[in-house]
């Protein structure tokens, strides 16, 4: 049932995204794809990827048994897994093949962590919002969002910044929570290393924005790039669509056209230019990690269904 609902979710945002469409003009801007460009925001991306797993690396301060090799390939196989199963699944498969490695460190322990990332990008993306909201660039994120991102920054900042009360509230009433808490709070230790590499992280978020779009023409200001990194990751990041079909592009279009004015067919275009560049990096390298682990999407997929 999960999965229909997945699947249509993906279709009804496509539909919206492409209901006008002119197929013609969208092959004509994709043929028109500078190369270069595209070459350069795989690189890029690949360096996303190396990123996230020091910073989850950083986060953990894991065992010696667990070397940058082991982060690098869970994170891989767990976007991969990502691409082919709805909810966000890859992320709890992260963590498994993780545990996996050591068997010391609990899987409550290692996804709390994980929450821990998020509530970090979080944060940042609190942080750049307010920003470029304080620099008169409200246009580039809209009213109603300018106000969910403010409320996303000020919880966010509590829990980095903050005692845990409320954690601690928790473990009280539910003990059993206690491993998957004390990994999340593992994001108020190491602060200094850890916005040091999430800074690192969005930066290249940022840059992998602006070489995609320039591959096809489109050229945004750096406010602009930043705007789109934002409202992009938002969306992309709701454990809705496998590989966040549909609603990715619904957001990137939305964004370049209605809000910076780019004609609709070459935010069309951008839409499918921004994804598919991660798509194939994530599928095809993923899936390299995905052998080098001895398994394979059968498995995975049954154990999904458990």
């Amino acid at each position: 049932m999960k999965k229909v609902l997945s699947i249509g979710v993906s279709l009804a945002c496509l539909y919206i995204a492409f209901q006008q469409v002119d197929l013609n003009q969208i092959f004509s801007a994709l043929s028109n794809t500078h190369l270069s460009y595209v070459i350069a925001a795989l690189i890029i991306t690949n360096i996303t990827f190396f990123i996230r797993s020091l910073r989850w690396k950083t986060l953990l301060n894991s065992p010696k048994s667990l070397t940058l090799k082991h982060y690098l390939s869970t994170t891989h196989i767990g976007y991969f897994i990502n691409n082919i199963l709805p909810f966000r699944a890859g992320d709890i498969f992260r963590a498994k093949l993780l545990s996996n490695h050591d068997k010391s460190i609990k899987l409550s322990y290692l996804i709390g962590s994980l929450v821990g990332e998020k509530i970090i990008d979080l944060w940042v993306i609190g942080l750049f919002s307010v920003i470029l909201i304080l620099l008169g660039y409200t246009n580039l994120l809209g009213v109603q969002f300018i106000v969910t991102v403010i409320a996303i920054s000020f919880l966010s900042s509590l829990i980095i910044f903050g005692r845990h009360s409320l954690s601690s509230r928790l473990l009280v009433t539910f003990p059993s929570l206690t491993n998957f808490v004390s990994g999340y709070k593992l994001v108020s230790e190491n602060k200094v290393r850890l916005w040091s590499w999430s800074m690192l992280l969005w930066i290249s978020f940022v840059a992998y924005v602006t070489l995609s779009l320039k591959a096809i023409g489109i050229v945004l200001t750096l406010e602009q790039a930043l705007g789109l990194t934002i409202i992009s990751s938002i969306v992309s990041s709701f454990p809705i669509a496998p590989a966040a079909i549909g609603t990715y592009h619904l957001a990137v279009i939305y964004c370049l056209h209605n809000l910076y004015g780019i004609n609709i067919e070459l935010a069309q275009t951008g839409a499918i230019v921004m994804h598919s560049i991660f798509l194939l990096y994530s599928i095809v390298v993923g899936y390299i990690y995905l052998l080098s682990e001895n398994l394979n999407i059968g498995s995975i997929v049954n154990d999904d269904k458990n």
